[in-house]
């Protein structure tokens, strides 16, 4: 197809993708920058940044106690796509998570963002062999002095007035499998906390 210049927006209700079309096969492959339809996702070569809504509106734990590591909620899944030429991306790389509050949960709720390969765990069931992200948890790297950090991470406080925000630089891996987010719990919680919600954006790349 010839060049096409427009002089207005460009517009697409299904997303927007670069592409590359092998010059034998004729195979399509994506070349690392996207949009996807929601705007929640953008990736630019290996670098993605995406935006996910989090609501505690399914929690039961009113009737049933959540224990430290269980899930409050599945965000959802991480993209693994990356440009042509490159070695297919083995792990994750974390740069850096924003949790910012939008409606407090209305009880002591402390918690933590972790990663695993399994999808579709039910909340107050422990997460299936996750990797945390963002949480107590976490031994981040200084990007400074290349080692790790001689600080402990704070977890999440889910009741937080809305408005506020968690912020963390992790600078750590999680393996490429483990690609679907979860919210998880970290301190017991036997009281309604449905009323919660909070926006999670995540900056990371595959390599």
């Amino acid at each position: 197809m010839a060049t096409t210049t427009f002089t207005g927006p460009v517009r697409s209700q299904g997303g927007f993708q670069v592409t590359n079309k092998d010059g034998t096969s004729g195979t399509v492959t994506q070349t690392g920058f996207s949009v996807n339809a929601t705007g929640q996702l953008v990736s630019m070569g290996t670098r993605k940044i995406q935006s996910f809504a989090g609501s505690l509106a399914g929690t039961n734990a009113a009737s049933t106690a959540y224990a430290d590591g269980d899930v409050l909620v599945e965000l959802g899944t991480l993209n693994t796509d990356a440009p042509d030429g490159l070695v297919t991306p083995t792990k994750f790389f974390i740069h850096r998570a924003l949790i910012g509050i939008t409606t407090a949960a209305g009880q002591t709720l402390a918690g933590s963002l972790k990663l695993s390969a399994t999808s579709g765990t039910a909340t107050n069931a422990a997460v299936s062999s996750g990797t945390e992200i963002v949480g107590a948890g976490v031994t981040s790297f200084n990007e400074q002095l290349s080692a790790t950090q001689s600080i402990t991470e704070i977890d999440i406080n889910f009741n937080d007035t809305a408005g506020n925000y968690h912020i963390f630089v992790p600078n750590i891996t999680a393996a490429i499998a483990s690609t679907h987010l979860y919210a998880a719990a970290t301190t017991t919680v036997n009281a309604d906390v449905t009323a919660g919600r909070f926006t999670v954006e995540l900056e990371y790349s595959v390599f």
